[in-house]
């Protein structure tokens, strides 16, 4: 006889994220996640790819410094810590996260010029990816 696996947590581990683009909070929600948004295209989510490019036109239309985008780009690029992108940047932990808040207030901005409000995404749990397929 042949037995069959039948993963019965696969739902649960699965959650919709909510960011409201019209605040820094929200925006910095968004780019904390936008790995794992990105890793969706590959699943055929074409909204991810919309999100990102939305993601990326804001960015660009923020009107950033170029300390701001740097800040971005270790945090949220690199992934690594406030104190580690610091060091790197020559400046202290508390600078980088002034340089990430302006530039997340800036890119808030350009969403509420363009009247984005809120944007759902369903996310699927740490650990979790293309074998539960």
């Amino acid at each position: 006889m042949g037995a069959c696996n039948v993963d019965l947590t696969k739902q649960t581990r699965k959650y919709t994220e909510t960011y409201s683009l019209s605040s820094a909070a929200g925006v910095k929600a968004l780019l904390r996640d936008r790995h794992r948004i990105a890793a969706r295209r590959f699943k055929g989510d074409t909204a991810a790819s919309d999100i990102l490019i939305d993601l990326h036109s804001a960015i660009n239309s923020a009107g950033l410094t170029d300390r701001q985008t740097e800040a971005l780009a270790w945090v949220y690029g690199a992934d690594i810590t406030l104190e580690k992108a610091g060091e790197i940047m020559g400046c202290t932990k508390q600078g980088v996260k002034a340089f990430v808040d302006g530039a997340a207030g800036r890119i808030a901005d350009v969403f509420k010029r363009w009247e984005y409000g809120e944007i759902a995404v369903e996310i699927e749990a740490e650990g979790d990816g293309a074998e539960d397929e």
